[in-house]
């Protein structure tokens, strides 16, 4: 630690600081500056936008008119907020009413790209059901498999049963719904449907002998 002898010296030691360090100790403050001004900048950008996009998806939500255009705008010109990816799958859902699947999936597919956490899993889901029901079985398989997402397990777990019995695989089928039905509570709505399926399964097993033939039992009702 220096020890200056006279006030002097002192005076001499901070005007030699000064020299030494004012560029980059003022250069540091107006970054710091910027840095602070960029930060309110882009938290206000952020607000202004996310309020701008709730107007529009209210609008999606209240009209019958329209809904696709306002999603395109969404998707343009908000595609950072929620919103957007909401308003691909209401659009989805409209075109799957209206039996036009092909665009149904392209609005599932942006929104699996273009989101994440529990929207994204909506749509990914919805759009293996999708390619379910074209019978691209191998479509549907590789969106859901090995996805593991707490919250969604039963549901993932139902799909990839429906998955395997297309691909007659009802062994396979039987324990992705126990497992499905395991991570719901018997009061869950979705429950009595997947149980339906599971006993459904049981029961084509027990009309089945072991040669794959239908029991003697059966054939003798």
């Amino acid at each position: 630690m220096e020890v200056y002898n006279s006030e002097e010296e002192q005076v001499q030691a901070i005007k030699q600081w000064w020299k030494d360090n004012s560029v980059s100790l003022i250069a540091g403050i107006v970054i710091g500056v910027a840095v602070l001004a960029g930060y309110r900048y882009w938290t206000d950008y952020k607000h202004t936008q996310a309020q701008q996009a709730s107007e529009i998806y209210s609008d999606i939500l209240s009209s019958v008119k329209d809904k696709a255009k306002k999603a395109e705008i969404l998707k343009t010109d908000y595609s950072a907020t929620p919103y957007a990816a909401l308003a691909g799958l209401i659009v989805a859902k409209d075109h799957v009413d209206k039996n036009n699947l092909e665009e149904a999936i392209t609005q599932l597919k942006w929104v699996v790209d273009n989101s994440d956490s529990g929207i994204q899993h909506i749509a990914q889901l919805r759009l293996a059901r999708l390619y379910l029901s074209q019978d691209n079985i191998e479509a549907a398989d590789a969106l859901v498999k090995g996805v593991k997402v707490e919250g969604f397990s039963a549901a993932y777990n139902e799909i990839r049963g429906d998955i395997n019995l297309a691909k007659n695989l009802p062994v396979q089928a039987k324990e992705n719904y126990r497992l499905a039905l395991a991570s719901l509570s018997p009061g869950d709505q979705r429950y009595p449907i997947i149980k339906m399926k599971l006993d459904d399964l049981a029961q084509a097993n027990s009309l089945m002998a072991p040669n794959g033939n239908v029991s003697a039992e059966d054939k003798s009702k």
